[in-house]
């Protein structure tokens, strides 16, 4: 009996430390995220870039960063920017982004960057992770928008200005209701690409190839930083288009800003 209890609490030890060793693995997200790359600054702080998704796209995408010390410790109180770049030989221009911020639950520091064509013979793609003035430069490779699906368009207003607008959900649209949320940016210049908060937009979804649109939609209004919220209504699977009139007041900026889903 003796000799039981002590194996029995042999066991219950081991599994308590392969448990606590599970816990106290705190490489962010590692389950949920992708690991893109990793750099390390000058001073030695080891910087790694992570996504949803092992592919970017020409898309909104959020872009995640987590940061260790030389020691092997987190940092979660630096500060972090991005700065996207396509270099097209002749020409540079940048991308609408937005500056990560550290996010407690996930451990990450938290943005994103909507990147407006895909790298190849036009040019190549980087990304500058900023920590605490220290810049670390990725290289990134962005695909093409898969088939039928456009989720990111920039259009020029009656204004004169350029608008992108970009779809953040649904990523993984569904029939029925769902909730929508676009981010519109406008260029002030080649590198710079603010928010827009003042919009009135208009929505209309469209299915093509059937002809239809469907009820109930709710048009997405400003919660903050250039992001509207609303509802789109799919009544079926296919290929759907939403159409966004872009107002400021009663002017009509954009007529019409379409964006494209397949599904």
């Amino acid at each position: 009996m003796n000799h039981t209890f002590k194996l029995m609490m042999l066991l219950a030890a081991l599994f308590s430390f392969a448990s606590c060793s599970k816990d106290n693995d705190n490489t962010p997200t590692q389950a949920e995220k992708i690991r893109i790359a990793e750099k390390t600054t000058a001073t030695g702080t080891s910087v790694t870039l992570w996504a949803d998704k092992s592919d970017l796209r020409v898309a909104w995408n959020k872009l995640y960063v987590s940061l260790k010390n030389a020691k092997g410790s987190a940092i979660s109180n630096a500060k972090v920017s991005y700065a996207p770049v396509m270099d097209m030989m002749t020409m540079k221009h940048a991308a609408p982004v937005e500056q990560p911020v550290y996010t407690a639950e996930k451990e990450l520091y938290e943005g994103a960057v909507v990147f407006s064509m895909p790298s190849g013979q036009m040019g190549a793609w980087t990304l500058t992770v900023t920590v605490d003035g220290e810049p670390v430069v990725f290289a990134l490779d962005i695909k093409a928008a898969p088939s039928n699906t456009k989720t990111t368009a920039t259009v020029t207003g009656s204004d004169g200005f350029y608008y992108t607008v970009s779809l953040v959900q649904p990523l993984t649209p569904k029939m029925g209701m769902n909730d929508l949320e676009v981010l519109v940016n406008t260029r002030q210049d080649m590198m710079t690409f603010p928010p827009v908060e003042d919009l009135v937009i208009e929505l209309i979804p469209e299915m093509p190839s059937m002809g239809h649109g469907s009820p109930n939609n709710v048009n997405p209004v400003h919660t903050g930083k250039g992001h509207y919220r609303g509802k789109v209504n799919f009544t079926m699977t296919g290929d759907w288009r939403l159409h966004f009139k872009l107002k400021r007041g009663n002017t009509v900026i954009m007529e019409d800003a379409a964006l494209d889903l397949l599904f």
